[in-house]
């Protein structure tokens, strides 16, 4: 909502609009009904101070939210829950390895056939939206359903195959993106204090095939689609 330096990111007008406000509010409303009592974000677990501070300024009535989804939606949701605090799960540590800039530099130079499968047939796929008049609501859907999910999944398998010999040039970058999800992993399970608790991840699509993936095969975590709470 806020914009990033995302492999895939919508150009979205912003959010601020009345309009937009609605409809934003619309989805709280959705996803109130999951009733979570912990709505964990996409913020580094470093920043754990600051945006709780920021998030009680806006329960004190004293902050205007910016345009962004931790703003937007998880500060507005976890409020109206009547939550205490936001919790940060995010991760993103140097293991050494190259960026992912540096990744598709490479492979535009040394695999062209790759390169142009990647940045010309499987982001711009991914880019596609439904409708130009699509609210947040049906933007939301879109992004969940298990057939982008899955094809955003594919598209980091084929970073995976950018290299030669023995030089695993998008491996290097794709084990800094396995263990940044692990780690999201992690951060969750330790807010699982009770069985009853519900907890809202708020986070980028490209996440989810993974960090459901792990989830799942702890064998030890119930995981629903926001699709169940938004259609």
């Amino acid at each position: 909502m806020g914009g990033s330096s995302d492999l895939v990111e919508y150009n979205l007008d912003t959010v601020l609009s009345t309009k937009r406000q609605m409809e934003i509010e619309a989805v709280i409303q959705q996803l109130e009904s999951f009733k979570p009592n912990k709505v964990a974000v996409e913020a580094v677990k470093e920043t754990d101070r600051e945006i709780n501070k920021t998030y009680h300024q806006y329960m004190n009535n004293s902050l205007e939210l910016d345009a962004n989804e931790i703003h937007q939606i998880g500060f507005r949701l976890s409020a109206a829950m009547g939550n205490e605090r936001i919790y940060p799960v995010d991760w993103m540590g140097d293991i050494g390895q190259r960026d992912i800039g540096e990744v598709l530099d490479w492979a535009k130079t040394n695999q062209s056939e790759l390169y142009r499968s990647i940045t010309e047939e499987y982001i711009p796929k991914l880019m596609e939206l439904p409708s130009k008049e699509q609210t947040i609501r049906d933007m939301l859907i879109h992004i969940n359903q298990e057939k982008r999910i899955q094809h955003d999944h594919e598209l980091y398998m084929q970073v995976a195959r950018i290299g030669t010999g023995i030089d695993y040039i998008g491996v290097d970058w794709m084990r800094w993106w396995y263990q940044r999800n692990l780690i999201i992993y992690s951060n969750l399970t330790s807010l699982a204090t009770s069985v009853n608790d519900r907890i809202l991840l708020l986070i980028g699509a490209a996440h989810i095939h993974l960090v459901r993936q792990f989830l799942l095969e702890s064998g030890i975590f119930e995981v629903e689609s926001a699709l169940d709470y938004l259609q």
